[in-house]
């Protein structure tokens, strides 16, 4: 078997995508958030690409979220926020989601056999399930802004770390063994090094600094999303 690392949302290849299992990385936010979300209550998490689409969705039963840019969209309930999300008092709900980079990913990975949601809230967890399919791995950086975003790279490397506890008969891309290693590098310092990053810089300066060290928590979860018929489900590893 075979991990592949793809360092943001354009680069994705079809031979990257099927017949392997894709793990969608969006550190800060998006996969922070549907992990959050589908760990405190909420049954299912619906991604859309568009504004409109979202709106589209909007019932009594149905909680909007989402951000461009980071700025919350207008007459949404909250912004794409896992510490919001985290304290909503309405669970059993639906959760509708529109994100700048996450949602777009998890929509051009769509035809992967199986499609995952992790970051660092969930990776033991993730990629123990993903192991599961016994297929080759695509570990999927969404990035920010066209560009590869250093949190999704690390915990990219902390699920090759993983993987390879668990299973020996791992071949890793060149990517994944920078990556792994600069995980390994900066194990004890995620915390710190978060709110350097270029997006957690620009979170910080929109006042989302809880959301910045909430995301750089490790294994809080034990519940990985993954998605069928265009919704997101939770799958719990006991």
């Amino acid at each position: 078997m075979r991990i592949e690392v793809v360092s943001t949302v354009e680069e994705i290849r079809f031979d990257q995508i099927s017949n392997h299992v894709v793990i969608v990385i969006d550190v800060l936010r998006a996969s922070s958030t549907i992990v959050t979300a589908l760990g405190n209550g909420f049954s299912t998490v619906i991604p859309v690409e568009t504004i409109g689409q979202a709106n589209s969705f909007r019932t009594a039963d149905c909680i909007l979220a989402g951000e461009r840019h980071c700025r919350k969209i207008p007459d949404f309930d909250y912004n794409n926020s896992p510490t919001e999300i985290a304290a909503c008092e309405k669970t059993g709900n639906q959760l509708i989601l529109t994100t700048t980079n996450g949602t777009r990913a998890i929509q051009k990975a769509e035809r992967a056999t199986s499609l995952l949601i992790g970051c660092f809230l969930n990776a033991t967890a993730c990629m123990t399930y993903a192991l599961t399919f016994h297929l080759d791995i695509t570990l999927y950086c969404a990035g920010t802004r066209s560009e590869f975003a250093l949190e999704d790279g690390l915990a990219a490397g902390l699920m090759i770390v993983q993987a390879q506890k668990m299973s020996s008969h791992f071949q890793v891309c060149d990517l994944g063994e920078a990556l792994k290693a600069s995980y390994l590098y900066f194990a004890d310092k995620i915390g710190e090094l978060l709110p350097q990053t270029t997006t957690g810089k620009r979170l910080i300066q929109h006042h989302f600094t809880n959301d910045v060290q909430y995301c750089a928590k490790i294994d809080q979860y034990r519940i990985v999303p993954y998605i069928k018929e265009k919704r997101i489900l939770p799958h719990l590893v006991s």
